[in-house]
């Protein structure tokens, strides 16, 4: 299968909500549910075009990427920050997630960044795995709290 990574444009981002939007739910993901939205994916791309990415096979955006850069003042490293990562679900485990992130990471050292975060619900397993299968570590364990009233 010949995918295509390439830089996120305005007319991905219908796709991308979408594939969000069905990856991100409610039952599955509570939390992240929560903070998937129109504003946050037009806001990524209008502050972060260049790290906004999305996978193309058959002209069809079946994946993307999100990523942001930070700067703590009492730090002199650049931190990247893996917002938002996500393929179809008919694409799922066959390396597109995999390319995404290194196509992300290859952007976060051209431009200094030192290290990379991501942040990921206990739950998500698959996820959990991609991750360190990417060499990165555990570094701490947090809870959230929630109240539907």
């Amino acid at each position: 299968m010949v995918t295509k990574i390439r830089e996120m444009n305005i007319d991905d981002l219908p796709e991308v909500f979408h594939i969000g939007e069905s990856l991100f739910s409610s039952e599955t993901f509570p939390i992240m549910y929560r903070t998937w939205d129109e504003y946050t994916v037009t806001s990524l791309f209008n502050n972060n075009k260049d790290l906004c990415l999305v996978a193309e096979y058959n002209d069809k955006v079946i994946g993307f990427i999100m990523g942001t850069i930070f700067e703590k003042s009492q730090s002199p490293w650049k931190y990247g920050y893996v917002v938002w990562l996500g393929v179809r679900k008919r694409y799922q485990g066959s390396g597109i997630a995999s390319r995404l992130y290194d196509s992300l990471e290859d952007r976060f050292k051209e431009l200094g960044v030192r290290i990379v975060l991501a942040d990921i619900e206990a739950t998500n397993v698959k996820a959990l795995k991609f991750f360190e299968k990417k060499k990165f570590e555990r570094t701490a364990s947090y809870i959230w709290v929630k109240k539907s009233l």
